[in-house]
C-alpha cells in the first residue's frame, strides 16, 4: 500500500526577495538613500538604516534563502549611533510606515538570531524596481530643475541688457518702469534652488514672458528689424584671428563680444571630423559671409529637431532674435545627452552667444550622416578645451555648415 508523503515534508521553503543582477548591498542602500526623501524618510531616519543594514550578510541579500536581517536590538543600534533608545524607536516606526522595514519580534519586543525575530529588510528589497523607477523620475526633475534656472539665467542676462538700452528712451518711461519693477521682484539664483519644479516652471515661463515683452518693446523703438540692425556674428575687427559676436558698441550682457580664433584645428572628440575637407575660404569670403549671416541664415544652418525649438520662439515673439537661438540650444541640450554642466561650463569659458554657436555646431553635426560624433557632450567640452588653449574654430565651423548645406 502507497503512504502519501506528509505534507510538511513536501513543503518548500518559500524563496525570499533578492537584488537583482549586478546590485549588491552597498547599492541597495545607495538606492533607497536616494528616494528616502520621497518616502518621507529623514536623513536620521536613514542613518540608522544604513546602522542596521551594517550588520547584515551582504550575502542574504542574493542568495534568497535567507532574508538580510537585523538582530541587534535598539539599545545596541542606539549605542552605535550616539542617540536614545527612543530616537530609535521613532527611526523605526518611520521606517516601518515608508515600507523599508518590517519589525518581527517577541512578545517583549526582544529579538534574536536564534528565534528568527528582529528587523527584516525583504519589504524593501521586494520594492528595488519601484525604487529605481523613482530613482530615474527624481533624476529627470533633477536635470530639468538644472535646464529652467539656466533658462531662467539666460532671461536674466538679456532682460539686463534690453533694459540698459531702454533706460533712454523717456517717452516709454512708464512702460520701462513696470518692467524694471517687475523683473527686481525676481527671486535671487539662490532661491531658484529652494523652488519647487512646478513653481520654477511657473517663474521661468513669467521671466521669460517679461523677456519677449520688454524686447518687442526694444525692438518698437528702432527704425528697422532688430536682426537687420545688428548683425550677432560680425567680423567688425577686420581680424582674420578674432571673431566677435556682436557688435563692439552694443553693451547688452547678452551681446558682449566672444572671441574666437578662426585658425586651428577644430576639437577631435572623438570625431570622425570633415572640416578640414572643406577647404580654406578667403578672408575676403570669411567677411562677406559673416556680414550676411543673420537670424534666418542661422536658422538655416540648424539641425530639423534645433529648427522646431526656434519655430516655438519665433511663435511666442513674432520673430526671431539671438536669444531664441540661446534658449532654443539649451532646450536641445537634454535631446543630445549634453549634461547641464557642460553647457554651463561653456557659458562660463565663451560666454552665451558663443556657447550657444557651439551647441548649433555640434548639434548640426550630430544631425549630419556624413559625420560621426560618438558624444555630443564630449564635442562641447572639446569645442571649450579649444577655447581654452585658443584654437576653437566657430567661424570656420560655421563655414562649412553652410557650404555643406549648399551642396545637398
Amino acid at each position: 500500500m502507497h503512504v502519501p508523503q506528509s505534507l510538511p515534508a513536501r513543503r518548500c521553503e518559500a524563496v525570499k526577495p533578492t537584488l537583482p543582477r549586478g546590485m549588491e548591498r552597498d547599492g541597495f542602500v545607495a538606492l533607497v538613500d536616494a528616494v528616502a526623501s520621497c518616502l518621507g524618510v529623514g536623513a536620521a531616519a536613514m542613518m540608522t538604516f544604513r546602522t542596521m543594514i551594517a550588520s547584515t550578510r551582504p550575502s542574504a541579500f542574493k542568495c534568497g534563502v535567507d532574508e538580510p536581517c537585523c538582530y541587534l536590538s535598539q539599545n545596541e543600534i542606539a549605542h552605535k549611533r550616539g542617540v536614545t533608545a527612543c530616537r530609535i524607536r521613532q527611526h523605526e516606526a518611520a521606517l516601518v510606515r515608508a515600507g523599508l522595514i518590517e519589525k518581527r519580534t517577541m512578545a517583549n519586543g526582544a529579538r534574536s538570531g536564534f528565534s528568527g525575530c528582529g528587523v527584516f529588510f525583504g519589504v524593501a528589497i521586494a520594492r528595488v524596481e519601484e525604487f529605481l523607477s523613482l530613482r530615474d523620475e527624481i533624476e529627470a526633475d533633477r536635470r530639468a530643475h538644472a535646464r529652467l534656472r539656466g533658462q531662467r539665467s539666460s532671461h536674466k542676462r538679456h532682460l539686463k541688457g534690453i533694459l540698459r538700452e531702454l533706460v533712454g528712451c523717456h517717452r516709454l518711461a512708464a512702460e520701462v518702469e513696470r518692467i524694471h519693477q517687475n523683473f527686481a521682484g525676481w527671486p535671487s539664483g539662490q532661491a531658484l534652488h529652494r523652488m519647487s519644479l512646478e513653481e520654477l516652471q511657473n517663474h521661468e515661463a513669467e521671466a521669460e514672458a517679461l523677456t519677449i515683452s520688454a524686447s518687442n518693446l526694444l525692438h518698437e523703438t528702432h527704425d528697422r528689424s532688430l536682426d537687420n540692425e545688428r548683425s550677432h556674428i560680425q567680423d567688425t575687427t577686420q581680424d582674420s584671428n578674432e571673431v566677435p559676436c556682436n557688435d563692439h558698441n552694443d553693451t547688452r550682457s547678452v551681446g558682449k563680444p566672444t572671441r574666437s580664433t578662426v585658425s586651428g584645428p577644430q576639437p577631435s572628440g572623438r570625431v570622425r571630423c570633415l572640416e578640414r575637407q572643406d577647404g580654406v575660404a578667403s578672408e575676403a569670403h570669411k567677411s562677406k559671409f559673416i556680414q550676411k549671416l543673420g537670424c534666418d541664415r542661422l536658422y538655416g544652418l540648424c539641425s530639423e529637431e534645433m529648427k522646431m525649438w526656434l519655430d516655438i520662439e519665433r511663435q511666442k515673439r513674432g520673430r526671431l532674435d539671438f536669444h531664441s537661438f540661446v534658449i532654443a540650444a539649451q532646450k536641445r541640450l537634454p535631446e543630445l545627452g549634453i549634461h547641464q554642466s557642460a553647457w554651463d561650463e561653456a557659458v562660463g569659458v565663451l560666454e552665451e552667444d558663443a556657447a550657444m554657436l557651439c551647441v548649433l555646431i555640434t548639434d548640426a553635426k550630430v544631425a549630419d550622416p556624413e559625420i560621426t560624433i560618438l558624444s555630443a557632450g564630449a564635442y562641447l567640452r572639446g569645442m571649450v578645451r579649444a577655447q581654452r588653449t585658443g584654437s576653437l574654430n566657430i567661424m570656420g565651423s560655421l563655414i562649412g555648415l553652410n557650404e555643406r548645406s549648399r551642396r545637398r
